[in-house]
Parts: C-alpha cells; structure tokens; sequence
C-alpha cells in the first residue's frame, strides 16, 4: 500500500499561512496536505503528476459569485471550475435554484449561498418586521443556506427595516451581506456606503464588492472615495470586505412598465448619461455601453451592439447586463493597500462573477504579481486563505500539512488555471470538468436537510469563523 494517495511533483508552491514559495513537492493523503517538501519520491505515491513549471496554490475561494440565476443557464458551475475556483460563495441564491442547478449541472466545488432578500419575493415589502426576517432566515437555514443577502443596490428596503435584518442575522449567528443602498439613499455610492456602516452599528456585516462605491459618483473623484472606504474599513473590525478587478459591473437588465426594475443599472447607466427607461436601456445597448450576458453551450459570454439587443428582446428583458463603470484606481488601491500592521484591509478579491463571465481571479489577480503590487503569497492570503477563514472554513485556504488537498494549479505566465484539485479529488484539468458531485457549505443546522436531498455537506460554525470574530493575521 502506498504512503500517499497523489503526489504532485517539481511546482512553485505558495502559501500566505506558510509563508513558502519556492520549488517543493505536495503529498495527499485520504484528501488531505501530508507532505509538502523537496525531493518526495514517486516510489511513495500510487499517483506522480509532474507539475514542472507550473504553480501550486491553495484552491481559490471566491467570496462573492453568483450561481444561481435562471437566465445563466446552469454554466456558473463549470466557469467557476474552468477559473480555478474549488470554493464559491453564492450571494443571494435563490437558494432552491441553487439546488437545483447542483444536481443538474453541478461541479465538484464547495458551495455556500446566501438567501436574498427581495421584496414581493422573499419578503413581503420593503419594510418587514424582524419578526418576518427571523422566519425567512428560519426557513433557509433549515435547508441549508447560512444567511441572508441584502440587496439594496437593486431592490431596496428602507434603512430602519435593513438595520433589522442585519440584527436579526446577528442574534442567530448567521451570515449576512449587503450590497449598500436603501430607499433612503438609492442604488450603491458612497452615501449608501456610509450609512450601511451607520446601520450595521457594531453588528458584524460582509460588505459586497466595495469597489462598487467607489466611482466618484459622491465627491467627483473616485481616489478619495476610494481612500475614504479604505480608512472606514481599517476602523471597523465588524465589517468583512471584497472587491472585484474587472471594470465590469453586472445588474439585471429586466425592465417592468418601461422601466428598469433594478436600481444597479440605472446607477451604471446615469454614469454614461443615460436616463433608467427601457428606451434608455435600449440606447445604451446599441450604443455598446452595456453588454448582454448570453448563455452559449455550457459558457456565459458577453454579447455587443445589434446581436446584444436582439437578445436582450428575445428574453423579454430579463438577462443580466454589464457596464464598463469601474475605476481602475480604485481597484488597484482596494486590492493593494495594508494597514499599519501590513494587513490587507479589504479582505478578499472577489469576482462578483460565476454565472456572469468576469471570473478573472487568477488572470487578473496574478497581473498584481507581475506587476510586483502584492506578493504571490499574499495573493494566495486574499483568494484562498483570508476568505476560507471568513467562511469558517478552518482545514481550507492552505497548502499546509492537514489542511483540504483543495488546490489549484495555474501557469503563471498566462495567468490561467491548469488544472485543479478538491479533497485531492481531480475537479478541472485542461479546462475539461472530471469530477461533477458538488458539496455544499453549510451549518448544523442545514446539514441534515441537504443529505436527505443526496448532497454532500461541509458543515461550518460561523461564530467562530472570522466573520464573528477579531481576524489574526
């Protein structure tokens, strides 16, 4: 019988927890890191891949992807994969499509999601009570989900009925996020940013993709903007952060009555000088300032121009839309900046992406490291280590002995994943999908539920993730 089940030989490996990064060996064993060092001989293992030339990072957790929408497809699943990502937090479901779409068209990734909250749909209105939050959040933590997702940017409430939520997710130990805005503010900028940190008080809060409030929409610059979140950030231990790399925002295009349902794109929209009617909308396509995510096979891609709009028609409005809004000062500087101590203050790089095809992780991500703006090592704190922890994810997130074998390999020259691993399990190489079974990241209480449905589980105890405590590193 052989020592080790996997050997994976001669890779860069790199890891933040470690501090390695260096040419060495890893060794798995029963799904988990048992060796990492030079020089571990192929007699030892029952499997040698050669990693030559290649580099070996602890598999990257996106903190921030959407999965399951209707209108994506199902492909989120195996895009997630093809990027390289072995862990995935899908912010805002619909929990029950997630479901479905795991046993449809599901990869062997971990995946977490959280419930949205949307009114007229998961709750009655705009301003439920915190009794109607503990029911809803009752409901799908029973079945699996570890919270809830607040979409204010889209679908507003109003600030007293978002300052309950928060609360109520905070009483139960559960996980909440919130993309900022409420009736009293609009769709994200950085009014909305700062009243959320007013109405989270000391709760604990995820607040999604910063970048987003950062667009000079408030003070005409997006620098100091992009500053002021940062120094509201490195006050406020409460709150989890992510921001994304792409330039590309993503906001449902449905239009109702001739108007834009979601305030997100009409936000994007107002940028470039467009008014948020369905003829506006319509404009702004043609014009090739908002594209049109199509499905194509098992992908999701970006449509322009005339092929856009008529998609766009085709679906009676309801796809997702993307718009070039994002500064690039401001993500380079949430992506870079530390703290007096040398700790990143946003926490993770997220995508924001899945389903939508900006999963640019490894190729974006590594152009810090090319550029020498972080570290590979801290590269790998920020997509795999960092938010695996805020995950309560504790054996993830590393290339340490006794932690998940969850790795992805990458070629760091073209910025792209070669092939990965979960549980030591193959799951992507060459961009081909071998490993389709995929488990769901939740809590006790869900955990039972979801096997009664055929899923694999990955049960977590958020009060003593980093979301609900002070983070170490």
């Amino acid at each position: 019988m052989s020592k080790y089940d996997l050997l994976l030989k001669g890779g860069r490996v790199a890891d933040f927890l470690t501090k390695v990064d260096s040419t060495l060996d890893v060794a798995i064993k029963q799904g988990k890191i048992e060796q990492v060092g030079e020089h571990i001989s192929p007699d030892d293992a029952a499997r040698t891949v050669d990693v030559s030339g290649l580099v070996l990072l602890p598999g990257l957790t996106d903190l921030h992807a959407h999965i399951a929408f209707e209108r994506f497809g199902g492909n989120a699943f195996a895009m997630l994969a093809r990027a390289g990502v072995t862990t995935a937090l899908d912010c805002g479901g619909p929990f029950d499509q997630l479901l479905f779409d795991a046993k449809q068209y599901g990869t062997a990734i971990n995946v977490a999601c959280i419930q949205m909250i949307k009114p007229g749909v998961t709750v009655s209105g705009t301003d439920p009570s915190s009794e109607e939050f503990g029911d809803v959040l009752a409901k799908w933590s029973d079945r699996g989900a570890l919270g809830l997702k607040l979409l204010g940017g889209h679908y507003p409430l109003t600030p007293e009925a978002t300052a309950r939520a928060i609360e109520v997710c905070n009483e139960q130990r559960a996980y909440v996020c919130f993309h900022v805005g409420t009736l009293a503010t609009g769709a994200g900028t950085l009014t909305s940013f700062r009243e959320a940190v007013g109405l989270a008080q000391k709760n604990h809060l995820h607040l999604a993709h910063v970048n987003s409030y950062c667009r000079g929409q408030v003070l005409g610059d997006p620098i100091p903007e992009t500053l002021e979140v940062l120094t509201t950030l490195d006050n406020s231990p409460n709150l989890i952060s992510e921001a994304y790399l792409s330039v590309f925002s993503g906001s449902p295009g449905k239009c109702i009555n001739g108007m834009l349902e979601s305030l997100g794109p009409r936000n994007s929209l107002r940028m470039a000088g467009y008014g948020g009617s369905e003829e506006e909308m319509s404009r702004a396509i043609l014009d090739g300032f908002a594209g049109v995510v199509a499905s194509v096979g098992d992908d999701n891609i970006v449509l322009h121009g005339k092929e856009a709009h008529d998609y766009w028609r085709a679906k009676e409005t309801d796809v997702t839309c993307t718009f070039p809004v994002t500064p690039a000062s401001t993500r380079f500087l949430l992506a870079t900046t530390k703290d007096k101590q040398g700790r990143f203050i946003v926490d993770a790089l997220s995508t924001d992406g899945g389903g939508i095809p900006r999963n640019f992780l490894l190729s974006k991500g590594l152009a810090l490291v090319h550029m020498d703006a972080i570290t590979l090592p801290e590269f790998t704190a920020k997509t795999s280590y960092f938010p695996a922890q805020v995950l309560g994810l504790k054996t993830k997130g590393s290339l340490s002995a006794g932690f998940d074998a969850d790795i992805t390999v990458a070629d760091l020259d073209k910025r792209c994943a070669v092939m990965s691993f979960v549980g030591g399990k193959p799951l992507m190489v060459d961009g081909v999908i071998v490993n389709t079974e995929p488990t769901i990241v939740t809590t006790k209480r869900g955990a039972g539920f979801l096997r009664s449905e055929g899923f694999k589980t990955c049960e977590v105890d958020l009060e003593n993730s980093w979301f609900y405590t002070t983070r170490p590193c």
